[in-house]
């Protein structure tokens, strides 16, 4: 509606100027008037001229006086040119952006896919490896009551065993070659070797302590061929211990037999393992004590035998393992012994009597010592020997 009376208002303004310029110049042409010296014909088309330009000016006018749109059109069309130029760029700019992200898109939507069927088939797996647990753990229930089970019926065996073994010597007959826990071989085996280095030298031990036991009177079993019997958990946790530990020690491996071993049966056997220590140093005085002279022999040789009874328990506590016959670390040389009683007997005074170690002495044995005599008022002591043997 405001351009149609706009329009209008323009057409009638336009008319008035026509009218009036076309008025004016009638006037001016019958009046002869000139404008510029120009002829009076060519001041009314001057003045024609003029309407015209005003017509326009004034059209012009009102349009950019009423209209923003006309304005922008007639001044700012290069700015407008530029501004649609630079949205046109950034349209283009948009467009490859946005088909970039098209293709990202795209991309994403693939690998979303994917994902997803991965998902899908985890959620399955999952679901079947839920199914399988659930059905493991059922089983593992079942298992672990049925190991309870035979733990009892281990436990109840193995006292049957104990009660069985307690016995055993009372009602199996012939000649007995070792007694329960008596030591069968001995060993020493250097720590820190490989577990592969540590079993064959083990396996080469209990080959050797074969040899002697059938020798002995002993027999394989007819099952495994084998002469001893002993637990492959036992056997494998004694060389486990010896490569666990220090490389630098070195360790005593016992053989010992479990219960009485009776004469061409096979050995039910054990391991006794224990640390190889320097027990006694050479010249280390082990014990010393005063015995007093006297004239029968027999009471002085028994006071000597006593001395050595001690050693031999202080020995056994530090220690060194003792013959496994006779429990002692050695046996005592009758000569030895013999000069020493007589030397006491023959000073006619209290003597301070010490056991001496000859060599180093070893966890494994045995021992050997010997003894010096000396009266407790002199300065040198009378000294006779005394060996400990084998």
């Amino acid at each position: 509606m405001y351009s149609l009376i706009l329009v209008f208002t323009v057409i009638i303004i336009s008319g008035l100027i026509a009218f009036v310029g076309d008025w004016v110049g009638l006037k001016i042409g019958k009046k002869r008037v000139t404008i510029f010296g120009l002829r009076p014909h060519y001041t009314a088309i001057f003045i024609t001229i003029i309407s015209g330009i005003l017509i326009a000016i004034i059209t012009v006018t009102i349009l950019a006086i009423s209209s923003n749109d006309v304005r922008t059109a007639l001044f700012g069309m290069e700015e407008l040119k530029e501004k649609l130029s630079y949205l046109s760029r950034e349209v283009e700019t948009r467009n490859i952006q946005l088909s970039s992200m098209k293709e990202d898109l795209q991309q994403k939507s693939s690998q979303l896919q994917e994902i997803e069927e991965k998902y899908l088939r985890l959620s399955e797996d999952i679901k079947n490896k839920t199914g399988q647990l659930e059905e493991l753990l059922i089983i593992r229930e079942g298992l672990i009551e049925e190991k309870d089970k035979l733990d009892k019926e281990v436990e109840e065996l193995n006292a049957t065993i104990k009660a069985l073994y307690s016995g055993i010597t009372w009602i199996r007959e012939g000649e007995v070659i070792f007694g329960s826990d008596e030591q069968i071989a001995l060993t020493i085996v250097q720590g820190g070797k490989t577990i592969e280095e540590t079993r064959e030298e083990l396996i080469r031990f209990l080959n050797e302590a074969s040899d002697k036991v059938l020798a002995m009177g002993a027999k394989r079993d007819e099952r495994t061929n084998q002469v001893f019997i002993i637990a492959q958990k036992e056997f494998e946790d004694i060389i486990q211990k010896i490569h666990d530990n220090d490389s630098n020690k070195e360790w005593v491996v016992r053989l010992l037999s479990s219960i009485n071993v009776i004469k061409a049966e096979p050995i039910v056997t054990y391991f006794g393992l224990m640390e190889n220590k320097l027990i006694f140093q050479v010249d280390e005085v082990i014990i010393s004590e005063e015995i007093e002279s006297s004239k029968v022999s027999g009471e002085v040789e028994k006071e000597l035998l006593t001395l050595l009874r001690k050693v031999n328990i202080l020995a056994v506590e530090k220690g060194i393992i003792p013959n496994p016959k006779t429990s002692f670390v050695g046996t005592v040389s009758a000569v030895n012994l013999y000069d020493t009683v007589k030397t006491i007997v023959e000073s006619g005074t209290t003597m301070k009597v010490s056991i001496i170690s000859v060599y180093d002495t070893w966890s494994p044995g045995p021992l050997r010592v010997r003894m010096e005599a000396k009266p407790i008022s002199s300065p040198n002591p009378l000294t006779s020997k005394l060996v400990v043997s084998e």
